[in-house]
């Protein structure tokens, strides 16, 4: 499809879900018209449209520069209507004009055309739609490094994490026996590297430990699974977790909008091979 039937049919669709707080103070403003009025209108709008593009591509320099605003309000339009549908339609417009998250945010929406990179976007633009203040700066500056290649990526490696937020260090160890694991997911320790290198993953390996005097049992999480674990030694009761990689906080908040799959391949492998000093499985 050419440019203005892009752009139209985004409008046509977005008309359907335009007459909310989200577009009439927002989207309506940075378009320059109210999309909620679209169907009374449309079809002067499309053919007037249409001329201007034709005109466009024979004028030079403002041409290609309308064009690409075409283009930009086609993918603002498009994330929005995306957006819709996780807006609390019964909230009021409570974005500041300080917010730089938000705002930036939208702005960046302009230049994305890959369609699941645009349902990530409007899940957090409807984040913070709905929850002011909840992203951080740093999130805004890795959605700008993320690609689609590299968002894939980023879901399937988290298809390995265990208490939401870590990957045992031991995956990566070159252990024959998890190799189908990782080559079914197409994920190897350089997966790994890339993602620290965005800021999804923290540069270095982690460590924690916990006391527990009162020699409870406890679990290990994975998805809705989890694998329990009891004392063994007469004395030492601390729990001491095997070195891991942990999410970042900008990952974090990224991977709440992402479907990373549970693997039951690498759950049996967990239960077999996650090792904690004085403590065991405990199968019952």
């Amino acid at each position: 499809m050419t440019d203005p039937v892009l752009l139209t049919t985004a409008i046509d669709n977005a008309s359907k879900v335009a007459n909310t707080p989200f577009f009439t103070t927002i989207i309506d403003k940075i378009t320059g018209f109210k999309i909620s009025q679209w169907s009374a209108e449309g079809e002067v709008r499309k053919k007037l449209i249409h001329d201007e593009y034709e005109k466009a591509k024979e004028s030079g320099i403002v041409g290609i520069q309308y064009i690409e605003n075409l283009r930009h309000t086609t993918n603002l339009i498009d994330t929005a209507t995306k957006s819709a549908k996780y807006i609390d339609q019964g909230k009021l417009n409570d974005i500041k004009m300080d917010n730089d998250f938000f705002w930036n945010t939208v702005e960046h929406a302009k230049t994305i055309s890959n369609e699941e990179m645009q349902e990530l976007v409007a899940k957090i633009i409807a984040g913070e739609y709905n929850n002011p203040g909840i992203y951080s700066m740093s999130t805004l500056q890795t959605l700008k490094m993320l690609g689609k290649k590299e968002l894939e990526l980023f879901e399937r490696i988290c298809s390995l994490c265990i208490n939401n937020y870590e990957i045992p260090q031991g995956v990566f160890s070159l252990r024959e026996d998890l190799k189908p694991v990782l080559t079914s997911i197409r994920i190897d320790f350089g997966s790994l590297q890339t993602l620290q290198n965005l800021g999804l993953f923290l540069p270095n390996d982690m460590i924690k430990s916990f006391e527990n005097p009162e020699k409870k049992d406890f679990a290990l999480q994975y998805f809705d699974r989890q694998i329990r674990f009891k004392p063994t030694h007469k004395t030492n009761y601390k729990i001491n977790y095997p070195e891991f990689y942990q999410l970042s906080n900008t990952g974090k908040q990224i991977i709440q909008h992402l479907n990373p799959k549970y693997i039951e391949d690498y759950y049996i492998w967990l239960k077999m091979n996650y090792k904690i000093p004085n403590y065991q499985v405990n199968e019952n």
